[in-house]
């Protein structure tokens, strides 16, 4: 059985601004072809899943048997739903931002997948259509720069939205989201948002029992959740100001 490499991602980004942006050149673009072990391993881990076979166990057994890299084993674990979980998310989501609307945005959340985009991170489009990544950041900023700009692009962005009000939570846990709040704060007032921007605890919570019409995470636990429709807002952004595109998880299991 031949080894199943890392799997691969995002085409060719435009190029950042190299004057604002830490990476110049712009971001790394990943490769852009799928393994075929790893194609088969996504088929049978949706059978499992799809049998109720526990994740993790399910995880595990797939991946030793496919040898999967690390992020093999993440891209499945992060983009491959069940049929019915992936059908139940995909109901909920919305690919633009609706008029008028008052928005709760899983701050870290979008913040993290922004940086980890601009880092050349493993991206695709999971199997309930949000763009999700390998991860990485694990609750630490460890390129402020990077991660600076990208709070900037996305409080543009919202500028542009016509939203009624924007709340943007942040997990207080995280090291120095005091400053990264005091940071959104300004950047917001720039862009003449109507947002706050709140440190809590629990962020998840408030995310799930949000009352407003609309969320933005890629979060599949607070998705599930929900109640709102659920807004991709990374997605939105990197697509429409850094022109990127991103495989779907999906087309392996079709």
């Amino acid at each position: 059985m031949s080894d199943a490499k890392s799997p691969s991602f995002a085409e060719n980004p435009r190029p950042l601004d190299t004057e604002t942006t830490p990476f110049p050149g712009g971001p790394r673009a990943p490769e852009t072809d799928f393994d075929d072990a790893f194609a088969a391993a996504a088929r049978d881990y949706r059978m499992l899943l799809d049998k109720e076979y526990p994740v993790d166990a399910s995880l595990k057994l797939v991946g030793d048997r496919y040898r999967l890299s690390h992020n093999g084993r993440m891209m499945l674990y992060r983009g491959i739903l069940s049929r019915s979980a992936s059908q139940i998310n995909l109901a909920k989501l919305v690919r633009a931002s609706w008029e008028g609307a008052e928005l709760g945005i899983d701050g870290y959340n979008v913040l993290f997948t922004l940086t980890n985009y601009l880092h050349g991170h493993p991206m695709f489009i999971a199997t309930d259509g949000f763009l999700r990544d390998v991860g990485g950041a694990h609750g630490r900023i460890a390129d402020h720069r990077g991660f600076e700009r990208m709070a900037e692009v996305v409080a543009e962005m919202l500028s542009q939205l016509n939203l009624s009000k924007v709340t943007f939570f942040l997990d207080a846990p995280v090291s120095s989201s005091g400053k990264q709040a005091a940071f959104l704060r300004e950047a917001f007032a720039r862009c003449a948002v109507n947002a706050e921007v709140r440190l809590e605890n629990g962020v998840d919570h408030f995310l799930a029992c949000w009352e407003g019409e609309l969320i933005a995470t890629a979060d599949s636990a607070i998705i599930a959740r929900t109640s709102a429709h659920v807004f991709d807002l990374a997605r939105y952004i990197l697509e429409r100001q850094f022109n990127a595109h991103f495989p779907p998880l999906a087309s392996l299991i079709a």
